[in-house]
Formats: C-alpha cells, sequence, structure tokens
C-alpha cells in the first residue's frame, strides 16, 4: 500500500536517522592476530593478486571462524535444531538499543539482576524488542593486550539472562568474548538466551560511548547452516542524546 503523498517514504526516513545521528562503529576490525577463542581459527588474509606484483587486480583470501571478530551467536550454536544465522529474520538487525553499565563487575564473575534493574529505574523498562547490550570495559584489552582479553571476562548470570528473556529482548551482547563468564563449564546464559531464539552479539566494541539508549543495526552474513557470523555493527546516536556518564547515578 502507498503512503500517503504528504508522508515521506520509508527510505527517506532511513536517510534523515542517518543524517541526524553520530554513526558509532561497534566492530573490530579483522586483521591477523586478532583475538579467538581457544581452538577455534585464527583469521587470516592471503593476498592472491596485488597490483604493487603487478596484476591487474588486487584481492585476497580469506580464512575465518563464524565467531570471529565482532559477531552474532544463532540458536543452532548451542540448540539442537534452533534457528541458523542464515534464517535469522532482518528484522532482529535494526531497532532500539540499550546500553547497561557493569563496568564494576569483579573478572570471572557472572552479574546479576542488580544492573538491569539500576539501568531501569533510571530509564525506564527495558521494552520487548530491545537490543540490550553490557559495557563491561572489555574492549579496552582487544588491542592493548589480546592475551588480557582472552582470559578473566565477566558476563551475565543465568538469572540475568532469564530475565531478559522474560522482557523479550531481540539480542542480548557484550564486550567480551563470551556473554557467560569465563570459566563457565555450563553455559546458562548462551542456553537461556539462544533456547528463547535471542541473538548473542559477542566482542562488541565502544560500547562505552554510547548513551543508555539508541538505535543499532548489525548485520550478518546470511551462512547457511551458520551458527554465528561476523557483522558490522552501528549504533545510531541522535546529536541531542545524553552523554554515557548520565547512565550513573
Amino acid at each position: 500500500m502507498a503512503l500517503p503523498k504528504d508522508r515521506p517514504e520509508p527510505v527517506d526516513l532511513l536517510l534523515d536517522a542517518v543524517e541526524r545521528s553520530d554513526l558509532v562503529d561497534l566492530t573490530h576490525p579483522l586483521v591477523g592476530g586478532l583475538p579467538v577463542w581457544p581452538g577455534h581459527p585464527e583469521f587470516c588474509q592471503t593476498a592472491l593478486a596485488s597490483l604493487e606484483r603487478g596484476d591487474a587486480s588486487c584481492y585476497h583470501a580469506l580464512s575465518l571462524g563464524e565467531h570471529t571478530g565482532t559477531h552474532f551467536d544463532a540458536p543452532s550454536h548451542f540448540v539442537r535444531g534452533g534457528r541458523s544465522i542464515a534464517d535469522a529474520p532482518l528484522g532482529r538487525c535494526f531497532g532500539r538499543m540499550v546500553t547497561i553499565s557493569a563496568v564494576d563487575a569483579a573478572p570471572a564473575t557472572a552479574v546479576g539482576l542488580d544492573p538491569i534493574l539500576d539501568w531501569e529505574a533510571r530509564n525506564g523498562r527495558i521494552a520487548a524488542g530491545d537490543a540490550v547490550f553490557f559495557h563491561f570495559g572489555w574492549d579496552r584489552h582487544w588491542d592493548a593486550d589480546p592475551a588480557a582479553f582472552l582470559t578473566g571476562w565477566p558476563g551475565l548470570s543465568g538469572a540475568a539472562a532469564e530475565f531478559l528473556v522474560a522482557r523479550r529482548a531481540r539480542i542480548v551482547g557484550s564486550d567480551c568474548l563470551s556473554i557467560d563468564a569465563f570459566g563457565s563449564l555450563n553455559f546458562p546464559a548462551h542456553l537461556a538466551l539462544l533456547g528463547a531464539d535471542i541473538l548473542i552479539g559477542e566482542n562488541f566494541a565502544r560500547l562505552g560511548t554510547l548513551p543508555p539508549i539508541c538505535s543499532l543495526a548489525a548485520l550478518p552474513l546470511p551462512i547457511v547452516d551458520g551458527s554465528g557470523s561476523p557483522l558490522r555493527a552501528i549504533a545510531f546516536v541522535p546529536r541531542s542524546a545524553p552523554s554515557p556518564s548520565s547512565q550513573e547515578p
């Protein structure tokens, strides 16, 4: 059905949102030596043709895992018969984004409901369909000390994950290697979230620059039967948005 003539086309609304927002890239660049889950394939980029060598063009072969860099976990990552990343509805990739500060979490601890309830007390109830991200500050290790990034990270408790399932979040993520805390053996957050068909975002960057509420666009590759995919994640921050410091009481 066509829009009334006095209303803008949807693409015009999108372009207007881009024009009126600061775009924050939440994606770590793909480069050799980036941190990967132990046992997963390293990222490798090999030049197959090069202008410097006199070839007519430049192109590369890439080798990487589904969970390399900034990425989504699909339900099939942990749930037998769960949705693959190629089957994730495109609508999940766009929408409101909530960023919750958890920078005081101790290493290797699973945070409970307190940071979520504190955020809601200041900003209102998390809405159905929100993408909910936890800023632990762990991305500070990504470039500075990749070995430190790969150990001791905090995560979500099963209770916190179940709470976000009840809130009907569409995505839950963090700036850590896993949504479950380092050392977890039973992965309660993964099982609760993926079991509810909620995408998990891991290895996000620059969450600490975001206000409590903004918008997210994050598109994975349509990998058939894929358990996850690298993605490019962009936050749309209205220029009138409060600073990240306003998240704190």
